[in-house]
């Protein structure tokens, strides 16, 4: 009887384990497929908090934070993030052919005269931000102000560069010789986080959600082999223990 229960409980605890672990297994996946990560070695920052400036009940500039978290082994004396937005209205929306389908051909030229005059409607908009001071593993949170009335552009995926940039790598003085590259561009150290990522609307960590996910799954597993070993060993003491009552029958 003990050798059945014991048989039970071990069966169960099997599959209570596989269970776990396959979970684990399915959520690491659904992160990897659904999830977009970012990179541990570089600065990721985001453009957040856009708030608009409103004056007579119009809408003259917009406020803005830009946060940025230093993942690299380098520290920055200064640099300045450039920032564009393309105002993609036009393309998308193909104003051109809709007019032409409901209006006679003298006012499609007519309309399509005055929207080739409104350059704005196609103007990127553009922010720089500089920073000064900004070392390894640190965070930093930027509040800056653009005058325009679209601040909904902020919201959306911007184009990005960053120079001019001045740079010491930990370990070298700081009258030590960067080279003119490194004070002049390092666009490739930085990575932009949008909307479309979910790391935009948490705190931005040392490493990204997707590799954290990874150490939780790894810590996970670890517990639970180590579960299964506790498991085994019950049952096997349970097994000498059913051997013993027996022979000392």
């Amino acid at each position: 009887m003990k050798k059945l229960l014991a048989s039970i409980f071990m069966l169960f605890a099997t599959l209570i384990c596989s269970q776990a672990i396959a979970a684990t297994e399915t959520n690491q996946e659904k992160l990897n497929n659904e999830a977009p990560s970012t990179r541990p070695d570089a600065v990721i920052f985001k453009v957040h908090e856009v708030t608009p400036v409103i004056e007579d009940g119009m809408v003259t500039g917009c406020d803005f934070t830009v946060t940025l978290y230093n993942r690299t082994s380098v520290n920055f004396r200064s640099f300045t993030l450039n920032l564009d937005w393309k105002d993609v209205v036009d393309e998308t929306i193909k104003f051109d052919t809709y007019i032409s389908n409901i209006v006679s051909k003298e006012e499609a030229e007519m309309f399509k005269n005055i929207v080739a005059n409104d350059k704005k409607a196609s103007t990127p908009l553009n922010a720089k931000v500089t920073v000064n001071a900004f070392g390894a593993d640190k965070q930093i949170s930027v509040r800056s102000h653009i005058d325009t009335e679209r601040c909904y552009l902020m919201l959306t995926n911007a184009n990005f560069s960053v120079t001019p940039c001045e740079m010491v790598k930990v370990g070298i003085s700081t009258g030590g010789g960067n080279t003119s590259g490194e004070k002049s561009n390092c666009t490739n150290l930085f990575e932009l986080v949008d909307t479309s990522n979910p790391e935009y609307f948490g705190q931005f960590k040392k490493i990204s959600a997707t590799d954290e996910q990874e150490q939780n799954v790894q810590q996970q597993k670890s517990e639970l082999s180590t579960i299964d070993e506790i498991i085994g060993k019950i049952v096997e003491n349970m097994g000498m223990a059913d051997k013993s009552l027996t022979n000392s029958k």
